[in-house]
């Protein structure tokens, strides 16, 4: 689409030339009175959009109670969210296969440390899930996260159940009962973080508030679209000298810039974006017919 129109000069001046283009107009009148019934409609619509745009600035202002509430949400959200993951990941990786930064590490301290690791991942993880996902941009990292560490916490529950105590780390068997069901849980936990994370990030935010939306999204281009169809409606020779008659006849009374960009345009194009602005009133200058 074409960008919009601004006419310049006071809404007087706008209203003055607006007046010299309607007379220009009714030149032909068959013409003219299509058109001005094309005008009304849009400038009726045009003036209930802006109109409820005004009203809703105040209201749909999010109330700072309610951006506080917000806000806190989603830092206790994401902060137990990283603290449990951080926590599963530390509890799954002790026990995993060894490898050059493991080598050295004592199985009995690499024990301890799971243990803590997992006593602060499961309260936390369950914590998180019990909570409401803040918003469509938290769940989608949270979903990103979960599953990364997901399958971490996966492969390492699965390496363990495979090997046992037979490798080389020198787990005791009561160590490795103990840490195979809380990673188990630990696991589970991060499964249902995902999958509600994913219903959230999937849902939409509010089915109400984004069709109305797309409504007046579809309105407004549609009044667009008509705007621009009577801007471009041509002036036939008899129209474009009585449109530059009376614009002279403005020469004293109106804006210098207001009457060159007058003059720049056709009548039907002027009285088009006058009737599109939706805040000057075209009542006494367009006809209703």
């Amino acid at each position: 689409m074409k960008p919009v129109v601004r006419l310049q000069g006071e809404d007087t001046d706008v209203r003055e030339i607006g007046q010299a283009a309607v007379n220009a107009m009714e030149v032909r009148p068959q013409a003219a009175s299509a058109l001005f019934a094309r005008l009304w409609s849009i400038h009726q619509r045009r003036r209930s959009a802006v109109s409820a745009m005004s009203a809703q600035q105040p209201a749909s202002a999010t109330p700072p109670v309610l951006r506080e509430t917000g806000s806190a949400l989603r830092a206790v959200w994401g902060t137990l969210l990283g603290i449990g993951l951080t926590a599963a990941l530390v509890s799954a990786v002790m026990f995993g296969p060894s490898d050059r930064k493991n080598a050295f590490l004592n199985p009995e301290l690499a024990g301890t440390v799971a243990l803590v690791a997992g006593a602060i991942a499961v309260p936390a993880l369950m914590i998180v899930l019990l909570l409401r996902v803040p918003d469509h941009q938290s769940a989608r990292v949270g979903e990103t996260v979960s599953v990364l560490v997901g399958l971490v916490c996966v492969g390492m529950l699965v390496f363990r159940l495979a090997a046992g105590s037979a490798d080389e780390r020198g787990f005791s068997s009561e160590a490795i009962a103990w840490w195979v069901p809380m990673t188990a849980v630990i696991v589970l936990l991060i499964i249902g973080l995902a999958v509600r994370s994913d219903g959230v990030r999937r849902g939409p935010a509010d089915p109400v508030d984004r069709a109305a939306k797309r409504s007046g999204a579809d309105d407004r281009h549609q009044m667009r679209r008509d705007a621009e169809w009577a801007s471009s409606v041509k002036s036939e020779p008899a129209v474009a000298t009585a449109w530059t008659a009376g614009l002279d006849d403005l020469r004293e009374r109106v804006d210098p810039d207001a009457l060159a960009q007058a003059r720049a345009m056709t009548p039907a194009a002027w009285l088009a974006w006058m009737s599109y602005d939706g805040e000057i009133d075209i009542s006494g200058v367009v006809p209703r017919r």
